[in-house]
């Protein structure tokens, strides 16, 4: 009896204390928010209209104040002749990307230009064909981008923003003045039934041999400008804009933007120095007055596009500086700088510093670039990534493999080397009918050419008019520490066909060939 009186106590107790938070809650005010926010939003998307000449669309989501004044800051740094372009009416506001190929992970893309093309030879006239597809001129903006801070916003948004004027410009990446600047070549592919005398498809490939391609903003693979001859030339412009080193770096890219983009309008004062003089004086002045987060972001913008010569001065002026008495703020900047540059010296001076106890490891991991950069990031992630744009053709009659590996860099960081292995097997058959490798050692900028007769095990005889699977695979090994990662295997199905000419002509003419919509006006 007592029990249970007790019991029912607690639970009145209970009851009125619900009651009275029912009613502490009942006479909180709610949040209001100052001013009208609908007329407010309105009012941004009108300025921005005004300003721009674009209009801001709600799709499954509503534009917000604060997207919209980030937005406007990302197109106040564009030129001119960026803004109003007939045609291109809205910026569409989505969560994420919907028109991504079936299995494609869309959950991390902040951003997507429409419309789409494919690049045709078309037999009837001979001639190379850009087929732009039939959808409405547009931007779409997802979920992930108002999560990028600033500078990554802002790239990504200029970006984007290089794709649309490039398509309204009858394609200038396609121009041969671009092409032998971005050093792209085209080559033929055949279709897996195709004919004498059929239409084929032609895609644009780099130069494995060219040191350097449009330098990537710090939210990309370092392969991403080596993947086709758009993604090359919006790096340019973002690099244009916002990267101080691209006109030394890349003199003949920036001319081309300044004279046919641009307009003249330029963004960094020109020193009379050569890049490596730049860089190098611009990092002894910031050593010199001690400004350590400069340092970082000299380091950055050189780790943007691998250059040998540069990070090795730069790896020995870091060293000259941690060899005075320990500073743990200046220890651990130059360690943070240091995870922008790939030379192997790079991670030795993390590993000393971290060994002497100088530096704490998990310091630096706050860093996005330091976390890429760490063994574990490598040996759980990015050595399992597959291959990448991987095309065979043949090259003066010779079988060719080239395709992008985007871990590679990061891979000869590390110490590691690089061993491709490839197998070719007939579709539906578990026995190969060839089989090779190919090593790389140092860091390589992971685009890779193979030539197949060169690397195989015995002689190579591919089969024509067969289908053919082709499996590539990356096994990275480090010489010192006995670790050995494998790569998950990509495939491609390809047949040989006989007589078939996989390669292009010199600096050949490409057509454009836009749809029947209003929004492309007069452009056919």
């Amino acid at each position: 009896m007592y029990k249970s009186t007790f019991v029912c106590w607690i639970l009145l107790a209970n009851l009125l204390c619900v009651n009275a938070s029912w009613g502490q809650d009942a006479d909180r005010p709610f949040y209001e928010y100052p001013g009208d926010y609908r007329q407010q939003v309105n009012q941004l998307k009108s300025d921005f209209k005004s300003r721009f000449g674009y209009e801001l669309l709600d799709m499954e989501l509503s534009w917000k104040p604060e997207e919209i004044k980030e937005l406007a800051l990302a197109f106040s740094r564009l030129p001119d002749t960026f803004l109003r372009i007939p045609g291109v009416t809205g910026i569409y506001h989505f969560s994420k990307l919907r028109a991504a190929p079936e299995g494609m992970p869309v959950d991390d893309i902040p951003a997507a230009t429409f419309p789409s093309f494919q690049t045709v030879y078309r037999n009837s006239d001979l001639s190379y064909h850009v087929e732009v597809d039939d959808q409405k001129p547009r931007i779409e903006f997802y979920n992930p981008l108002f999560y990028e801070d600033r500078n990554r916003f802002q790239n990504i948004v200029q970006h984007e923003m290089a794709h649309i004027f490039d398509t309204f410009q009858g394609f200038l990446s396609f121009s041969k003045e671009w092409m032998k600047i971005a050093k792209f070549s085209l080559v033929h592919l055949p279709a897996l039934d195709g004919r004498p005398g059929d239409d084929y498809l032609f895609a644009a490939l780099n130069d494995p041999e060219v040191k350097h391609y449009a330098p990537v903003s710090t939210r990309q693979l370092s392969t991403y400008s080596r993947q086709n001859l758009q993604e090359d030339f919006a790096n340019s412009v973002a690099a244009y804009i916002n990267y101080p080193y691209f006109r030394y770096s890349h003199p003949e890219r920036y001319q081309y933007l300044k004279d046919k983009v641009f307009g003249g309008k330029e963004y960094f004062p020109k020193a009379d120095m050569n890049y490596r003089d730049k860089v190098i004086n611009d990092f002894e002045n910031a050593v010199s007055i001690k400004d350590w987060d400069a340092v970082i972001s000299i380091a950055r913008e050189v780790g943007r596009d691998y250059e040998s010569n540069i990070e090795s001065e730069l790896i020995g002026k870091i060293e000259k500086t941690l060899d005075n008495s320990p500073d743990s703020v200046r220890d651990t900047k130059l360690g943070a700088a240091s995870c922008y540059l790939y030379n192997p010296g790079a991670l030795n001076i993390r590993r000393n510093l971290i060994r002497k106890k100088r530096v704490v490891l998990q310091k630096l991991l706050e860093l996005r670039r330091c976390r890429i950069m760490s063994r574990r990031s490598f040996e759980k992630d990015l050595a399992l990534w597959t291959m990448r744009s991987i095309y065979f053709f043949k090259s003066k009659g010779k079988p060719q493999l080239q395709f992008l590996d985007p871990a590679l860099p990061v891979a000869g960081a590390r110490g590691f080397e690089t061993r491709y292995l490839w197998r070719v097997f007939y579709e539906g058959s578990n026995v190969h009918v060839a089989e090779g490798s190919y090593k790389v050692e140092g860091v390589r900028s992971g685009s890779i050419r193979i030539d197949l007769e060169k690397s195989v095990v015995g002689v190579l005889n591919l089969p024509a008019k067969k289908p053919l699977i082709l499996e590539l695979g990356a096994q990275r090994v480090h010489p010192r520490e006995f670790k050995k990662l494998n790569s998950k295997t990509a495939k491609i199905r390809f047949v040989i066909q006989p007589g078939f000419n996989y390669e292009a002509g010199i600096n050949p003419d490409i057509k454009v060939v836009y749809p029947e919509r209003p929004e492309f006006g007069n452009l056919n």
